[in-house]
């Protein structure tokens, strides 16, 4: 699909003073696609030049299209030398590679210079014509839409899974190529950051092709990182979910039966042609009551470069013998089934799914969490060039994974994640999924709820034991009749309020319990009292809507540092990492469950482990969101063991005991888990009826699941003493780290999002100081952000780097957003004077021992917001203490007036133009109108005055702020006002203070989207009017 590129420059300002003499600049444009380049006139003695040029034209292939970056680089003009540089903007153009109508880029980028940050800013247009290309040999996968958003986007329906999609590009680096030539930093870093840009293309085309040879027109999870590893070069990654998303406007009309159409020859006629839901009506969460035996006459996919040529069979199912869903929606909505192109799961090479968050009734049990692990030698790689070896690794983790799955009973992985760590010549690769069994065959469908008959049900009779071994012979008239019944029968307990229905079957265990040749501990399911259910669960995903839980979430992080040994060669470093990873992800399961028990819950969502190996440390994270499943048994307070010689042992032993048992018990208060009660059936739960004989045999090993145990070796055990003393958050704050909140906790709007980057010397001396990092970096976040409490800090994500030897770097990204139905006590003030709304946060002590107000340590008096106008005033409080006698009315007065102005710090009205930044998949709030492209940015930064700036952290705080800007002007100038699944996915910093130099790669990335509220005004984007190429009046 060949293509025209039209570019016009309109006007520059800000820019800065490169002629002396003058203070002034006589700047000009260079336009550049590929080996093309356009100039603009020089505009001369001017800070912020107009242009209003010509349109430059480029006429491109579409492979160049899609991997080449516009490039605009502005100059100063010099009579006697060389034109100085100021800095340079790149364009990414896949956003205007759509089938939707014309679209324009315009608007005003920051100049961004590598040595000096941004220099101004520049206003263009950009325009694309694509001409139709029907040639199925062309390598263009112009049309496929790809969402960093790990769930159906919003307005979307899925029609069709199409599968698992990865891709690697190889490519040499820059910045070890310099070894005949004399390196400058501006060159090198510019060289780079176009490779990122191009890199990043190439491979998001070649993923398109892939989709699209699939039958595909999006990608779902995209998930792309780059491999640094040095002189082997770089390397480029990307997977994501093929799918085939349509618009609700766009579906196929139903047939009157719901059926899709089949072929007389599907092995699964009868079961898939289950009668659907009648119109307008709402199927909760059950399951079928037949079950057919798939013959095994598929054959799976060797390859992805096989999939053109293999023709899935048409009406084939992916729900095996598990049993097939009803046919869940979204939220509990009617549903209709998937296309019958519908690939077989049995077809995928690797049944992988980089979504988090699925329609309601996709799973049908939850296994628990796969990983694998590999430990790599780049020395090793006989062609560095070509990317078949990294292929062939990549290969054999998902091969082990896959194994792992099928291992468990299970037969997809969701959730599945992949990354890197790299020291010297090793690398280690991870791979980590939840493994589940699930049904793909329907997909959501709105549908408009009326009040349901009411049916006559009968009771029936539980089959027994005896009845369970004989051979089932099923009369599909009578079946479907059954399954009609079955399906009437939900409707009468139907949620008045449309909340949606849960579902105990997806904790049941997918193998027979009975079929392992070692004992196993489970429980029976505290809802059904029928099937077998984990004392735990862990998982890779967000919650569930058909999983019932109790209480709130709560943060949990596992943190271990272990030491390693210096490097003495490639192989013995590679086996002493091997042989120490294991060790190292036992200690960190201890800790999670551990914690987990502390805080009396029994499930684990969000799970994200991180392995980090650098030239004297091995380190691992490990992070998730505790919640309480309604399914699983009440854990029980762990037990402490050990060994008590003398009577003070055994008191001191008591004494961890007894504290342990405070800590669960004020744990489970704050997560208003004390009045919970299992045992009796919700209201708005499924009691499933399946049978043993739709799950698997267990073929893993397990040991013995008894009381949960801590064991102490002595009273100063180090590893209790450290869990006992995990620091609490302060009042008024809730953290997780999944996109979907669980329990009855609701975002109201996003306030902030905030990036942290800490970098610190490090040497292992207890494992307290190690996890001391973490717990004061979230001190730090919380005494930042203190103003908006109370807050939920949501879409936490943690990154650790070994930069250098004895160094340790943190990276964490989320978002604070307001909570809804906020009570009145918590705006209470504490240790705050009559109108101060600075709330002092527990843990962190003022200078005065923190007994004082806040206002008698500040220099300044605040401004603070009025809670009847909506300007913010000066209180002309003297900085005095508050006296100790206060009447109550006069504290109740206080306390509805800090409510008034906290409930205003939280709704104010952002400003029309501005750009909402989150790494959720949504903006509370907000509504997504429309998806206007996926960006990936890539930014390098680097000084020789580190000193000048501010140090460290003023070189760090001035460059994110600077991609901040850049991600907002992109995002503008597509008529956008917000970024969704916002992800730092790289953040590379090398510093050298002795030689007062620094540098840093960030590269982010997220979904362009326009939102509009729901309650006020909606945000338009104005067209160009007609005869006008500007949209400057």
């Amino acid at each position: 699909m060949p293509g025209k590129v039209k570019v016009r420059v309109l006007a520059g300002r800000g820019l800065p003073v490169m002629d002396r003499s003058t203070d002034l600049t006589d700047a000009y444009v260079e336009v550049r696609f590929g080996t093309d380049v356009f100039k603009t006139d020089i505009c001369k003695k001017s800070l912020n030049p107009q242009w209003n040029s010509e349109w430059f034209k480029f006429e491109v292939e579409d492979e160049s299209l899609q991997d080449e970056p516009l490039e605009l680089r502005v100059l100063d003009h010099d009579t006697y030398s060389a034109n100085d540089a100021i800095g340079k903007i790149y364009v990414d153009l896949n956003p205007l590679l759509t089938k939707d109508p014309l679209k324009v880029i315009s608007g005003w980028f920051p100049i961004y210079d590598t040595m000096h940050g941004i220099r101004g800013e520049l206003n263009m247009i950009v325009k694309v014509d694509l001409f139709s290309d029907v040639n199925k040999f062309r390598q263009s996968s112009c049309g496929i839409q790809f969402f960093s958003t790990a769930e159906v986007p919003s307005g979307y329906r899925m029609q069709v899974i199409n599968g698992f999609v990865e891709e690697l590009v190889v490519n040499d680096d820059p910045e070890y190529q310099w070894i005949d030539k004399i390196r400058t930093p501006r060159s090198s870093n510019e060289a780079r950051q176009r490779l990122f840009s191009k890199l990043s293309g190439e491979l998001q085309r070649k993923i398109g092709v892939k989709v699209s040879e699939l039958g595909g027109n999006a990608v779902i999870g995209y998930c792309q990182c780059f491999d640094l590893e040095g002189e082997s070069g770089i390397v480029a990654r990307g997977i994501g979910t093929g799918v085939t998303l349509v618009r609700p406007s766009q579906m196929m009309p139903p047939s009157p039966l719901g059926v899709s159409p089949q072929f007389k020859d599907s092995p699964l006629l009868e079961d898939s042609a289950t009668p659907s839901s009648p119109p307008n009506m709402i199927i909760r969460c059950a399951t079928s009551p037949v079950k057919v035996t798939t013959p095994q006459t598929q054959v799976r996919r060797s390859s992805d470069s096989d999939v053109s040529n293999t023709t899935p069979p048409k009406g084939s199912s992916l729900t095996e013998s598990s049993g097939s869903g009803s046919g869940m929606g979204s939220s509990g909505k009617a549903v209709t089934k998937l296309s019958a192109q519908q690939p077989s799961i049995e077809l995928m090479e690797y049944p992988f799914f980089t979504m988090t968050s699925f329609p309601v009734g996709f799973i049908v049990h939850l296994g628990g969490v796969v990983s694998a692990k590999s430990v790599k030698l780049l020395d090793k790689i006989h062609n560095p060039e070509e990317p078949e070896t990294r292929d062939a690794w990549w290969t054999e983790i998902r091969t082990e994974i896959r194994t792992h799955c099928r291992a468990m009973g299970c037969h997809a992985v969701l959730g599945y994640t992949e990354h890197t760590t790299i020291c010297e010549e090793i690398i280690v690769l991870c791979a980590t999924g939840t493994a589940a069994r699930v049904n793909v065959t329907y997909d959501p469908a709105s549908a408009t709820r009326i009040p349901p008959p009411i049916p006559s049900v009968v009771a029936e009779k539980p089959p027994t034991e005896k009845d369970r071994d004989k051979k089932l012979f099923v009369d599909v008239n009578l079946a479907n009749s059954a399954a009609q019944s079955s399906l009437q029968a939900l409707y009468d307990h139907g949620s008045d309020d449309g909340s949606p229905f849960y579902n105990c079957q997806l904790c049941h265990v997918p193998y027979k319990p009975n079929s392992a040749p070692f004992p196993i501990n489970l429980s029976v399911c505290a809802i059904c009292r029928k099937r077998k259910v984990p004392d735990v669960l862990f998982t890779t995903i967000d919650p569930p809507v058909e999983i019932q839980t109790h209480g709130k979430g709560s943060f949990i992080q596992a943190r271990v540092c272990r030491p390693k040994p210096k490097s003495k060669g490639g192989e013995s470093n590679a086996k002493e990492i091997s042989d120490g990873l294991p060790f190292l992800e036992y200690e960190l399961h201890s800790q999670l469950m551990s914690k987990l028990k502390l805080c009396g819950m029994n499930g684990l969502y969000g799970l994200k482990i991180q392995i980090t190996v650098g030239e004297s440390l091995l380190v691992g994270v490990a992070t998730a969101t505790a919640v309480f499943i309604a399914a699983l048994p009440i854990p029980q307070v762990p037990r402490v063991s050990g060994q008590a010689t003398t009577e003070e042992e055994n008191n001191r032993l008591q004494e961890i005991q007894k504290r342990i048992s405070e800590r669960v018990f004020k744990n489970r208060e704050k997560n208003e888990l004390l009045h919970i009660d299992t045992g009796q059936v919700s209201p708005r739960s499924i009691v499933t009826d399946d049978s043993d004989d739709d799950v698997s045999d267990l073929d893993l090993s397990s040991g013995n699941k008894d009381s949960f145990v801590i064991e102490v070796d002595d009273a100063n055990d180090e590893s209790i003493v450290s869990l006992l003393r995990d620091s609490q958050l302060p009042e008024g704050f809730m953290m997780l780290n999944t996109h979907k909140i669980p329990g009855s906790t609701t975002l109201a709007s996003n306030l902030q999002m905030f990036t942290q980057v800490w970098r610190q010397e490090y040497m292992v001396t207890s494992r307290r100081s190690f996890m001391d990092i973490f717990e004061n970096l979230v001190k730090k976040i919380c005494y930042k952000l203190r103003r908006m409490s109370p807050c939920c800090l949501c879409g936490l994500d943690f990154g650790v780097e070994l930069p250098e030897d004895r160094e340790i770097q943190v990276t964490v990204t989320g978002v604070c957003c307001s909570v809804e139905n906020v009570p009145d006590s918590a705006f209470e003030l504490q240790n705050c004077s009559k109108g101060n709304l600075l709330k002092t946060v527990p843990c962190v002590t003022n200078s005065h021992g923190g007994g004082g107000s806040e206002r008698d340590d500040m220099m300044f008096q605040m401004e603070e917001f009025s809670s009847e106008g909506n300007i913010a005033s000066h209180n002309k409080v003297p900085p005095t203490r508050s006296t100790k006698a206060e009447t109550s009315a006069g504290t109740k007065s206080e306390t509805v007036s800090v409510r008034r102005s906290l409930e205003y710090v939280h709704n104010i009205q952002r400003h029309k133009n501005s750009v909402e930044l989150t790494p959720l998949p949504y903006i509370p709030g907000l509504k997504i109108e429309k998806y206007l492209g996926n960006y990936n940015f890539f930014f390098i930064r680097e000084s020789t005055s580190l000193r000048e700036i501010g140090g460290q952290g003023g070189f760090m705080q001035t460059f994110v702020a600077e991609v901040m800007a850049n991600v907002r002007a992109n995002v503008a100038s597509l008529g956008g006002n917000g970024l969704v699944s916002y992800r730092m996915n790289q953040c590379v910093l090398m510093c050298n203070p002795h030689k007062n130099q620094s540098q840093c790669l960030i590269n982010v990335s997220g979904d362009a989207v326009v939102v509009a509220s729901e309650e006020n005004f909606p945000i338009v984007v104005e067209p160009l009017p007609k005869g006008s190429d500007s949209p400057i009046t």
